[in-house]
């Protein structure tokens, strides 16, 4: 009989440590993906709640020749929480109506409490904001 509870303990504490080892980190921190039209905190473009893995497309018609309609991919994936923060690799790809397309590849950290932005252009600038501010500076 001891022998069956010491082979059930063995057994059992093996269990437990490999799923210690298994453990997938996941985002602390909830926040929305904002789009800005323009500039920071604009009020224009579309937004989707963050989450571990998620994409959004965005884009705005100027009505102004002078000014290139535009629209736009963005995917985001978490990858690991580094310093007390979450770190997402998010990809852009800007695609003027009348030009080339351009796709960026960047990392980013979130804290939960200030933006992230997202080096952009002229016409759209991206960040991740806390949950409360919903993208105002």
């Amino acid at each position: 009989m001891p022998k069956i509870i010491l082979s059930v303990g063995v057994f059992l504490t093996s269990v437990w440590l490999a799923g210690c080892h298994r453990h997938t980190p996941v985002p602390r921190f909830e926040g929305r993906v904002v789009s800005h039209v323009d500039t920071y905190g604009s009020g224009t473009g579309g937004s989707a709640d963050l989450s571990s893995n998620g994409s959004m497309t965005s884009g705005f018609d100027y009505g102004d020749p002078a000014r290139p309609d535009w629209s736009s991919d963005i995917r985001w994936s978490f990858l690991r929480q580094d310093e007390g923060k979450d770190v997402y690799r998010v990809e852009w790809t800007f695609r003027p109506k009348n030009g080339t397309s351009r796709t960026q590849v960047t990392e980013v950290s979130f804290d939960g409490s200030q933006s992230a932005k997202i080096p952009g252009n002229e016409w759209q600038i991206i960040s991740i904001e806390p949950k409360s501010s919903q993208g105002k500076p």
